[in-house]
Formats: structure tokens, sequence, C-alpha cells
């Protein structure tokens, strides 16, 4: 994560952590980029219908466009972890002088697949050779999803793909075990929180626009937590950063 300047360094919680956390990205900040997200969606996906569909090209054109709208919510997405890691509370504000460039949005695109692909190859490889879903993909499945929140972090604050070491993660993972396996479990019942709402979501009218919404905002509350585990366990990853 490209650091533009430090964020302030956390105070003391006003509310239960639990509703502190949900809050994460009920602020002005969050709130205008989750707006900003839902409007590029929407304006890509109007110009897809009446211009680029006509268009020789315009499948690749809505395509490096989606493209680039996935590369900002991630880029932003790895910013909430950064500022979280770092004490913030409250999602974060991109100043105007300090907005990325399309290399950023695509930088951070491919260091994320890159954390998936790290953690998910095994099972893919799997299944792409025995085309079988078992036991052992479920197995494979599970330890990737294990591995995965650990490799993201390092990923995203190292901002490189070297830091997805195997070695270094797990050697992390083993340092805070008990308050990552916390963490895992957080975000086990945030999974299950999405999926209830994405099933809620479904029997009512304008889905698409509130589930996007509400996927987004858990999205970035997701980041909150694991810039925070990063914030409580510093001194035992001692990842110098």
């Amino acid at each position: 994560m490209k650091v533009i300047e430090d964020p302030q360094l956390v105070v003391k919680r006003k509310l239960p952590w639990l509703i502190d956390v949900l809050l994460y990205p009920a602020n002005l900040h969050g709130i205008i980029q989750i707006a900003i997200f839902l409007f590029l969606s929407f304006l890509i996906g109007l110009l897809d219908r009446l211009i680029l569909s006509r268009l020789e090209l315009g499948g690749i054109l809505s395509l490096a466009l989606y493209a680039l709208l996935v590369g900002y919510i991630f880029y932003y997405f790895g910013y909430c972890i950064f500022d979280s890691s770092k004490g913030g509370r409250r999602a974060p504000d991109i100043r105007a002088e300090h907005i990325p460039d399309k290399e950023d949005f695509i930088s951070q695109l491919f260091l994320i697949l890159g954390c998936v692909a790290v953690c998910f190859c095994p099972v893919a490889i799997y299944y792409g050779f025995t085309q079988r879903i078992d036991s052992t993909f479920w197995l494979l499945s599970a330890c990737g999803a294990f591995f995965f929140p650990m490799a993201l972090l390092a990923g995203v604050l190292f901002d490189a793909i070297h830091a997805l070491n195997p070695i270094f993660i797990i050697g992390s993972i083993l340092r805070t075990f008990s308050t990552y396996c916390g963490l895992i479990l957080s975000f086990c019942l945030f999974g299950g929180l999405v999926a209830v709402m994405v099933r809620i979501m479904h029997r009512l009218p304008i889905l698409g626009f509130i589930s996007n919404a509400v996927n987004l905002y858990l999205l970035f509350v997701a980041a909150h937590l694991l810039g925070r585990f990063y914030w409580w366990n510093k001194d035992k990853l001692d990842w110098g950063i």
C-alpha cells in the first residue's frame, strides 16, 4: 500500500467494540467512497448498454473500465487495511491531490489476485486434475481460506509479492496463533452475516443497488478487522513496518 501520510493514532473507543467495528465505514469518507463506487458501476453499465455494446471493441473497453473500477475498490480496501493497521477507527479519506492513478489501481488488483492465487492454487490444481469436489477439495479450500487473511495483510502492508513467502506467512500465524484464530472466527461470522443479507436482499426490490452497497460496507468492515489485527499484534509480528 502506497503511504501518503501517517494516519492519526488510535484513541479510546466510546462505543462497545462490536458496534464500533460495524460503524467503521459509517462516516462521511466511507459513505462518499461507497457512493462513488456505486455511481461509477452504474455509469459504466449505462455506457456499456448505450454505446460500448454497439462498438466492435466495446466488450474489451467495457472490461477495461470494470477492471479499473475493481482496482479502485481494491485500492481503497487496501488503504483501509493500512489505515486501520496504524490505529485508524473510521474509513479514511483520500485527498484530491493524493488520488492514485490507473497504474496504482491495476497494481493493487494484481497484488490481491496474487494473494488469492498463492492461497488457493493447491485446490485449483487439485480440481483441475481430478474434476472432483470431495473431502480433499474442501480440506484444501479450508487451508487456503485459513492462510488467506495473513497473506492479504502481508501483501497489502508490504505492497510487494515477495511478502507472500509461505514460510513468512506460516511463521507470522504461529506467532499470533490464538488471536489469529479469533480473527478467522470473526471473518466466519461476517461471512455468515453477508450470506444472510444476500438472502434477505434477494426478496426485496431494487436488489442490485442495495446489495452492492451492503457488500461494499461489509467489505470495508472486514478490511478494518484485518488492519486492527496488525495493530493489536504488531509487536508479536515484528514486521518492521
